[in-house]
């Protein structure tokens, strides 16, 4: 019986997808024609052509590969750092005095300036690298913290009377309480990643890089590039997206 209501809710899900896709693509397409200059607003097939003749090319492949090395280097470096730093939070109200002003200074802070101040500190190659992790790192903390706080401590204190051992407490009372809000917070990690890395690339301009190919499409006045690499990054966040949803499905 649940099965078949969940099978029902993803179909339900699916064809709710599909239908706003296909009236976003129509509004789109009426804008484009309304409008008349593909230098303003290019139609979708225009985009979508340009987007497969990127992809045909080795050189726009060597674009994708270094914004995702570059994304996924600092997305990885914030989860490991994040976990840590978010699991002692959780655990330590003395900790969390200590970690949160260095957390809310990073949020508070206007990402173009980081990025203009990482131009300075940093070459153009790591720039990209450095924003992700300031942008990801407090996300992932707060979430695991969140996670921390929530475990039940009655559980934990049944655990330390019948001398449960450390790691079983971890597996079967601190981790399944973890990993809802690690998954949120890798979930909403993930989009941060690719908005910061391609803002930063844009601004910093390194040889190889999605930012850089967007920055020289737009200085060339070629909107339907622009618009292609930009499809291109929201596949790249789409699927990345999809990926985290199997893992937690999997959990």
């Amino acid at each position: 019986m649940t099965s078949t209501i969940d099978m029902t809710l993803t179909g339900k899900k699916s064809l709710t997808t599909i239908f706003s896709l296909i009236l976003y693509l129509c509004l789109w397409k009426v804008l484009s024609l309304v409008i008349g200059r593909s230098i303003i607003l290019p139609s979708p097939e225009e985009v979508l052509i340009q987007t497969i003749v990127f992809l045909g090319r080795p050189e726009s492949w060597k674009m994708i590969a270094a914004s995702t090395i570059r994304g996924m280097s600092g997305f990885f470096i914030s989860l490991i750092l994040g976990i840590v730093t978010g699991f002692f939070s959780g655990k330590s109200r003395f900790f969390q005095w200590f970690s949160d002003p260095f957390l809310i200074s990073i949020r508070s802070i206007p990402v173009l300036s980081l990025i203009l101040l990482a131009i300075i500190w940093f070459p153009t190659e790591i720039v990209p690298v450095f924003i992700c992790f300031l942008v990801v790192y407090p996300v992932v903390a707060s979430a695991v913290a969140a996670g921390v706080r929530q475990v039940d401590t009655e559980l934990l204190e049944m655990a330390i009377v019948y001398n449960k051992s450390s790691y079983t407490i971890l597996k079967e009372i601190t981790l399944p309480s973890i990993l809802p809000y690690l998954f949120n917070g890798i979930s909403t990690g993930l989009g941060l990643t690719w908005k910061s890395v391609v803002a930063a690339e844009i601004l910093s301009m390194p040889r190889e890089g999605l930012g850089t190919a967007m920055q020289t499409a737009q200085l060339q006045l070629d909107t339907d590039q622009l618009f292609s690499w930009t499809l291109i990054v929201v596949l790249l966040a789409g699927l990345s997206e999809f990926l985290v949803q199997r893992l937690e499905v999997q959990q």
